[in-house]
């Protein structure tokens, strides 16, 4: 930051240009937990290298932090000369590493900012080199890309999401809003999906789209599921206590592909289900169908190692993900949940209607129950029930709900259907 300000300084009085590069690895981190963090500080030095020999001997580069290099280029003509230096440096990156007789390669995403009459501080020009290393990164890494006005508002917008995002947690700024599911012979509640939503002090409430995927970049996503699952499981055993009946109410929570991986999951699940008193058989996880066909022998090893806890499992947006059925049927799963893009396109003389009859005849030759997802008319509702489908949810029957909404549809069900059976 000193040399950037002496170079700023000196580009004013000269009306010359500078250049920074904001320089940050891409997946340095499957790399670091792969091979190691020896191997992973061995590559951070051998870059370090390579960056020194892509500039002139006048120019800096240096480490920020983690895998984030800054590069200072002075007396720069225009921004296509510090492309050129980019362009160096993706050529020398390409070159593969040797570590311990095993080939490692390594790509960089590059943000690019030239000084100006309106970059009056270093700070400003590095921040609009890290906006234009975000924008490279989101098109795909391995890339560079040149600061424009543009980047500023929604890239500015996504960082200050992402600040506020790592205090909502401490902050308790997370809410559990409560869909139910029926089951459509009865028109009875018999269990309820726990959906997270964000009570962001400025924004309002937000859905899950507008920050899951942040939560996912960042691995945020590992304590925030955490919290969802204990949260969850203690409300459900507290509509229990309060809406006895048998079978016990159930209740269903998503995993992540981050959190199915995480090594501490199982014994995660442990710590809410002890907490909250809540029997395992009434919590049911759900995967999503892209999530269990990859790498399918250790996800097979993970299912079974959840299954012996005694919880379901569901395999979420099934249909969408083109799994094998060989594998379906090694897979110690409980429920099929029918993806809402075939519940949306249900007729008598559409073919989405055989794709759910294929469905359900496949879920039960495997013992498998099948819960039909997005049922918004009662038409969809009878039809589903026509083809065999034993469980549905959707606005037909309840919007995701705030606890507090739900309690008086759980009342209901108690006594009696919740819409015609």
């Amino acid at each position: 930051m000193d040399r950037l300000s002496h170079g700023l300084t000196r580009a004013r009085r000269r009306h010359e240009h500078v250049a920074v590069l904001f320089l940050d690895l891409d997946r340095f981190k499957v790399i670091n937990d792969t091979l190691g963090h020896t191997v992973g500080d061995q590559l951070l030095v051998e870059v370090s290298n390579r960056l020194g020999s892509s500039l002139r001997p006048g120019d800096t580069v240096a480490r920020l932090g983690g895998d984030e290099f800054g590069l200072l280029l002075e007396d720069v003509a225009d921004a296509e000369t510090a492309e050129l230096v980019a362009l160096r440096i993706e050529a020398e990156l390409a070159k593969p590493l040797i570590f311990e007789g095993r080939e490692v390669f390594v790509t960089s995403s590059i943000g690019i900012a030239l000084s100006s009459e309106r970059l009056g501080t270093p700070e400003e020009v590095l921040r609009d080199a890290d906006l234009a290393m975000y924008h490279a990164k989101a098109k795909g890494k391995a890339r560079h890309e040149i600061f424009d006005g543009t980047m500023s508002a929604p890239a500015l917008d996504r960082m200050d999401l992402e600040m506020d995002l790592r205090s909502a947690i401490t902050n308790r700024d997370f809410r559990l809003h409560y869909q139910p599911i029926l089951r459509l012979e009865t028109g009875r509640i018999v269990e309820v999906e726990a959906l997270i939503r964000w009570q962001h002090e400025k924004r309002g409430l937000l859905q899950p789209d507008a920050f899951i995927g942040l939560t996912e970049e960042t691995g945020l996503i590992v304590p925030i599921g955490q919290w969802v699952l204990t949260e969850a499981c203690r409300q459900a055993r507290a509509w229990q206590i309060e809406f006895p009946r048998t079978p016990a109410l159930g209740m269903s929570v998503n995993l992540s592909a981050k959190q199915f991986q995480n090594p501490k999951l199982v014994e995660e699940i442990t710590d809410a289900l002890t907490m909250s008193g809540l029997d395992p058989a009434c919590l049911k996880l759900e995967i999503t169908e892209s999530v269990v066909m990859q790498d399918v022998p250790a996800t097979l090893a993970k299912l079974h190692e959840l299954k012996d806890l005694g919880i379901r499992l569901a395999i979420d947006d099934f249909g969408t993900g083109y799994s094998s059925l060989g594998y379906l049927k090694r897979f110690p799963v409980d429920t099929l949940k029918i993806d809402r893009s075939f519940v949306k396109g249900l007729s008598h003389e559409g073919g989405d209607s055989a794709i759910v009859r294929a469905v359900v005849t496949v879920a039960k030759s495997l013992n498998m129950d099948v819960t039909a997802e997005g049922i918004e008319t009662d038409q969809q509702r009878l039809e589903l029930k026509a083809l065999g489908c034993e469980f549905g949810q959707g606005f037909l029957f309840g919007r995701p709900l705030t606890p507090e909404h739900l309690k008086p549809l759980l009342a209901i069900s108690m006594n009696g259907a919740l819409v015609g059976a």
